[in-house]
């Protein structure tokens, strides 16, 4: 099974999550500038580059565990041009709809890397790379499990808020630092720290043997 946490898997992990963390945080800027809002574009986050988008302590973190975080996101409600509510929604729910369409991409890539290099899987280079995708397919499929829990900052947190009437609204907001704490809590306490250690390997390996149907 692979492992999450040896130093050996540290460059695998940031080429995953720096692909995971730039498409994801790109198509949030991306659909809030099409819908109107151009605040993400002014602060230069509509982009493909990950300085654009790296918190270095978020960064930090991908090495000792199985989560990272970006800058946050600036996004403004009220610059949208049509069904602000709506179009806040969509926005939040960009960034995991694309880390979805990620895994797929790099499960596909897997297995048709091969055919690229001869039709083989014996050459090293393969093998190296195919190591790389299987990070990306579990890198993405992570974030975009942890950005739908609907806890601030999350973008699960800001797609409810989307989708419940104003006063649920109003009452959410009102509760957003509470919702932080527990996230942190969850990070950091030796509860957070035991279900990452525990529900990464059953992922990983639920990911690896449908790799090896």
């Amino acid at each position: 099974m692979l492992s999450y946490y040896h130093l050996e898997t540290l460059l695998p992990r940031l080429f995953a999550f720096l692909i995971a963390m730039t498409l994801h945080d790109a198509a949030h800027a991306g659909v809030a500038w099409l819908l109107g809002d151009r605040t993400a574009k002014q602060s230069k986050r509509l982009s493909l580059n990950p300085l654009a988008h790296l918190d270095a302590l978020g960064l930090a973190m991908i090495v000792f565990g199985p989560y990272g975080w970006s800058k946050k996101m600036p996004i403004e409600i009220t610059q949208f041009r049509k069904r602000p509510k709506l179009s806040h929604t969509l926005v939040y729910a960009a960034g995991p709809f694309t880390n979805l369409l990620l895994v797929l991409f790099f499960w596909w890539l897997y297995f048709f890397l091969p055919a690229w290099f001869g039709g083989g899987t014996e050459s090293i280079t393969v093998e190296e790379w195919r190591v790389y995708l299987q990070y990306c397919v579990i890198v993405n499929l992570m974030i975009c499990f942890i950005h739908m829990i609907p806890l601030y900052p999350l973008d699960g947190w800001y797609i409810l808020k989307g989708l419940v009437p104003s006063h649920s609204q109003r009452w959410l907001g009102k509760n957003e630092r509470y919702a932080l704490i527990l996230v942190i809590v969850l990070l950091i306490t030796p509860v957070g720290q035991w279900a990452l250690a525990h529900i990464y390997p059953f992922a990983a390996q639920l990911i690896m043997n449908l790799f090896s149907l």
